[in-house]
């Protein structure tokens, strides 16, 4: 009981973790803005309108809208999905550009990123490690267990270490709170860091 309660938690570390890594809603509007949808991810601001509240009757006219926008230098990237466009510009450019707090935001991505990867690789090693035998196959016995013990810390410590790192770097103010993406990071930061302890402090028979 003691390895399923892990392994599944375990996996849940891996895939919320995946999910929260690449996901464009670390930080969402606390308000919402009239006519337009946006957020933060890891290493970009993005922003999402229906370019018929503009004018545009097409997606032909929406691309136009894109291209004038992409044009722009330092401006970003621009696509249509019908007449809905989405921009999207990376802190670094926005760094290049001279904004400091953008300069900050994208070493905290930087952080971030590292960690939550770094700690998707270790609740990886984790989850095979303690399914795989479940299953009959014997492929990860040649792992030390040394190497299982750190990565089952590594995991949630890790996303942990990343997740601080990119929150002591957020500017100060702003109108921006938490988004999906940040709590299924926490989550699975959570799941990493309860796997190790139960492992830890709970016997197996227990």
């Amino acid at each position: 009981m003691k390895g399923m309660v892990m392994a599944a938690m375990s996996a849940l570390c891996l895939i919320l973790g995946i999910m929260g890594a690449m996901g464009s809603t670390w930080l969402v509007p606390e308000e919402e803005m009239e006519g337009m949808d946006g957020g933060t991810s890891l290493t970009s601001q993005w922003a999402e309108m229906d370019t018929k509240e503009m004018g545009a009757s097409s997606e032909s006219e929406c691309e136009m809208v894109a291209d004038a926008f992409s044009e722009e230098e330092g401006a970003g990237d621009a696509e249509c999905d019908g007449t809905v466009l989405t921009m999207t510009v990376s802190f670094s450019d926005l760094c290049d550009d001279g904004d400091d707090e953008s300069c900050d935001m994208a070493t905290g991505g930087m952080i971030g990123t590292i960690g939550m990867w770094a700690g998707i690789v270790c609740a990886l090693l984790i989850t095979l490690t303690m399914v795989l035998p479940m299953a009959g196959v014997d492929a990860m016995d040649a792992v030390p267990e040394n190497v299982t013990q750190i990565a089952t810390w590594g995991a949630g410590a890790l996303m942990l270490i990343g997740m601080l790192g990119w929150y002591f770097m957020l500017p100060d103010g702003g109108d921006m709170s938490l988004g999906m993406s940040g709590w299924m990071a926490g989550a699975a930061m959570s799941m990493g860091l309860g796997s190790a302890l139960i492992g830890q402090f709970i016997e197996a028979d227990e």
